[in-house]
């Protein structure tokens, strides 16, 4: 969630001016009165954005709760809300979720940062820190986690953390687009070091004839030499539209929690390699095996883990599909019970 401040930080830049906060319910006298818990999340961290907007509730969209968290406390307050879950945890969330529980208003929060990160940078473990001492206060009344396991290993160090795990995104209908010649690879993450960019385009260069399409192209001068098509940050339905649109999707992680982008690529009918670094496929083996591999950093164990995916895809994307009904049943079951514990 950080990692995109860390960007500005690392580059010298100032962050966007922040606009309004965005209602995906258009305006709060057209918010159903059944409606008796809305989402907050950062508009810009795409990912978190997505995971909100699966759990098909309303969202708010605020990149500044310091900023706009009085106007929103009234507004909510005025909207007989009961829960309000905050999907990461956006600039000024401790001071809107205070202001919150003050007006009677039950505040929980998820996070979808995992242990590693939090080793990584201090940004991310002062979230982790800030986020568990507001549960131990009683300012926050639930906090989930969206990574496997995680939630046991907090409880053995004295929190209680409830596994809260990400519904299967909602598909648009997409444009699937015309990419020309070539075996076209999707690696669709951002250049972070968790995200392994650099490594699955050494993979993609392994495969015949392979056009790599990526957001951001690493600064890697030694990858110059490989044909990449830049496509830069692209709102949400365009970007699904991409990925549906090549022969292959590379999403092998070195740190992850509940990832969506393999999802919709399996969705949209493309097959998607990842790590198993998540639980995402494991409970059905044969599956695990088809779409993941055991050694991320190896852009040669990528490269053969791509290929003996392709060459299994109708049967990688059919188990994906039973895999993902039967999960976004249980994430609706965790769900349902985080908020009205």
């Amino acid at each position: 969630m950080v990692d995109l401040i860390r960007r500005w930080v690392e580059r010298g830049e100032r962050p966007p001016q922040s606009p309004e906060p965005l209602l995906s319910f258009g305006a709060w006298d057209a918010l159903s009165v059944d409606e008796t818990v809305v989402q907050v999340c950062h508009p810009r961290w795409r990912g978190v954005r997505t995971v909100a907007y699966g759990f098909r509730t309303p969202v708010v969209e605020c990149d500044d709760l310091e900023r706009w968290g009085g106007e929103l406390v009234g507004r909510m307050v005025g909207a007989n809300l009961d829960v309000v879950v905050i999907q990461g945890w956006p600039p000024g969330a401790g001071g809107f979720a205070r202001a919150l529980g003050d007006r009677g208003i039950t505040v929980k929060c998820v996070l979808h940062s995992s242990p590693a990160q939090h080793g990584d940078f201090a940004g991310d473990a002062d979230i982790a820190d800030e986020v568990l001492g507001l549960a131990s206060e009683g300012v926050l009344a639930g906090v989930g986690m969206a990574k496997i396991g995680v939630h046991e290993a907090f409880a053995a160090v004295g929190h209680r953390i409830s596994y809260v795990p990400n519904r299967v995104p909602e598909m648009p209908e997409i444009d699937r687009r015309d990419l020309g010649d070539g075996f076209h690879v999707g690696v669709f993450a951002e250049p972070f070091w968790r995200k392994n960019v650099t490594t699955q385009l050494l993979a993609a260069a392994m495969l015949d004839g392979s056009v790599s399409h990526v957001l951001r192209r690493p600064g890697n001068r030694y990858l110059d030499s490989l044909r990449i098509v830049e496509h830069g940050e692209l709102p949400w339905v365009e970007f699904v539209s991409l990925q549906g649109s090549v022969d292959l999707n590379l999403y092998v992680t070195l740190s992850e929690c509940h990832p969506s982008t393999p999802q919709e690529s399996y969705l949209a009918g493309v097959p998607c390699l990842i790590s198993r670094m998540s639980g995402v496929f494991k409970s059905d083996p044969r599956l695990w095996e088809l779409t993941s591999v055991d050694e991320p950093d190896n852009p040669t164990a990528i490269a053969e883990g791509a290929r003996r995916l392709f060459d299994n895809r109708n049967e990688a994307v059919e188990r994906a599909m039973a895999w993902m009904s039967e999960a976004d049943a249980m994430a609706v079951e965790r769900w349902n019970d985080f908020v009205s514990r």
